[in-house]
């Protein structure tokens, strides 16, 4: 996989300043290792000294043990760029983005054990008309207000999240590898999927409605909702959070852990209205998306053995995020379990003016089937976790 040799923690991603998932592997010390090559010298040294030290040939001499097939165990002895690109295979495969009668579509494959593949929305979005943005753009200019304050966030943000999401989870690079590992493929597959919803949906950004939003860092190159530092920030919130609720022996009712990472969640989202790149609506569509594959993620590693688990289906309405002049503002009471709209279970409601709900969750839930190899990852970074607490 000499094609992956330049991905040193995803680094080559870092332009991409909207998509922070592409930087979210910075934890994953292995990525930095060569795949393949030894550089010149020590290619010729090496083969020196085999001819100095092998002796006469001898056949076989290490009697290895045939692998099983299709075991998730196998993932655990190969390199870590194979491990990652492996999950985010399974967990890109099982999702698909289409546009369907206007709107763009995220649909969960149901892979249940031996049964029929059989593919659900899970979450939706309808575009909101040019005026909403319109409307939506007063509130970018009183956000910008905030650059002073925000700016070392905005700027240590647009290359990446995960120190902010990790500083609440307590992660150390060096000593949670799986728990990067993991963090980082929740965000890459984030970003898999909110671009293509970005492209499908095609919205401007806030820069294209007025010269003097003059924002605080480099437009990104793609459209604007959802937002995709909401997307990432909101799907690492939900694994981190299960994953620390296992670490204490902790139900989805203990608020502090849970609450801090939804703010910090909103946080970053908000920084991006701050920064003059994203509209508050986007973080709005942003943080339902993230929510809907925080769980998607979780649920299909947690699920028993065989069995499946149901996740909860949104609806984003472009329509409801202004009316009348009036902007409906991103905030984060919404997210926090503390509100009574548990964040762990999946997106919020989300009400815009005069009632019409911008977000709407679905009564009927999505079935999804558990994965061996995502099991295998979430039990790695739980453990890992848990032992610091031993």
């Amino acid at each position: 996989m000499t094609g992956m040799t330049g991905m040193t923690g995803m680094t080559g991603m870092t332009g991409m300043t909207g998509m922070t998932g592409m930087t979210g592997m910075t934890g994953m010390t292995g990525m930095t290792a060569r795949a393949g090559n030894y550089d010149g010298a020590t290619a010729a040294g090496i083969l020196i000294a085999r001819d100095g030290i092998m002796g006469p040939w001898q056949g076989v001499t290490l009697n290895p043990e045939a692998r099983d097939q299709n075991d998730a165990q196998n993932l655990e002895d190969w390199s870590q760029m194979v491990r990652v690109q492996t999950l985010l295979q399974e967990l890109v495969s099982d999702t698909a983005v289409r546009f369907v009668d206007g709107k763009a579509v995220v649909y969960a494959v149901g892979a249940t054990a031996g049964g029929p593949l059989e593919a659900s929305p899970l979450a939706s979005f309808t575009r909101p008309d040019i005026d909403k943005f319109e409307v939506q753009l007063s509130l970018v200019r009183e956000y910008a207000d905030l650059r002073g304050d925000r700016l070392p966030e905005i700027l240590t943000q647009a290359g990446g999240i995960t120190d902010y999401m990790g500083a609440v989870a307590g992660l150390h690079p060096g000593r949670r590898n799986y728990s990067f590992e993991l963090l980082g493929i929740t965000q890459v597959f984030a970003t898999q999927i909110v671009l293509k919803v970005k492209h499908l949906l095609a919205c401007l950004r806030p820069d294209a409605f007025s010269a003097q939003i003059q924002p605080a860092i480099p437009t990104p190159g793609h459209g604007t909702l959802p937002s995709g530092h909401a997307t990432e920030s909101f799907a690492a919130a939900v694994v981190l959070a299960h994953l620390m609720n296992e670490e204490m022996g902790a139900g989805d009712d203990d608020k502090t852990h849970i609450d801090q990472l939804m703010r910090q969640a909103a946080r970053i989202s908000v920084n991006r209205h701050v920064a003059g790149v994203h509209f508050p609506a986007d973080s709005i569509a942003g943080a339902m998306l993230g929510l809907s594959l925080g769980q998607y993620v979780m649920t299909r590693a947690t699920t028993g053995e065989f069995g499946t688990g149901e996740i909860t289906a949104a609806k984003f309405a472009g329509a409801h995020v202004a009316k009348d002049g009036v902007p409906v503002d991103f905030t984060v009471t919404p997210y926090l379990s503390a509100s009574g709209n548990n964040p762990l279970d999946g997106p919020v409601p989300v009400e815009g003016i005069d009632g019409e709900m911008v977000v709407s969750v679905d009564d009927a839930p999505v079935t999804v089937g558990r994965s061996d190899l995502l099991a295998f990852m979430w039990k790695k970074a739980s453990d890992e976790l848990k032992k610091r607490g031993a």
